[in-house]
């Protein structure tokens, strides 16, 4: 798991990687702390989720992020994703995403 910390050295967003076969990875649990979510911190996360599965040789990583429907979207058109699917909950204002993207 990475962590990403504020300047008082709180985590105030984080993800998990985990290797699959064939040279696949699946990002989880990508998080921001809410009062954060102004500030690109879920930006920089996918960017250095995608810089750790590089080193390790990852050639796709699949993708399930629960975020707001327009960070979603800006993630599928910034990044380049393959927009699998979307779910929206009742409960929350928040949708679940389903992506995949192939690394370069």
């Amino acid at each position: 798991m990475f962590a990403y910390f504020n300047e008082d050295n709180k985590v105030i967003g984080y993800y998990s990687l985990r290797i699959q076969e064939d040279y696949e990875c699946e990002l989880n649990n990508l998080c921001v702390l809410s009062c954060y979510r102004h500030k690109n911190i879920g930006k920089n996360l996918l960017e250095h989720a995608f810089a750790q599965a590089k080193i390790l040789e990852c050639i796709k990583m699949n993708i399930g992020i629960v975020e707001e429907n327009t960070v979603l979207k800006h993630w599928y058109e910034t990044f380049g994703f393959k927009h699998m699917g979307t779910k929206k909950y009742d409960c929350f204002p928040f949708t679940c995403g389903y992506m995949v993207k192939v690394l370069t």
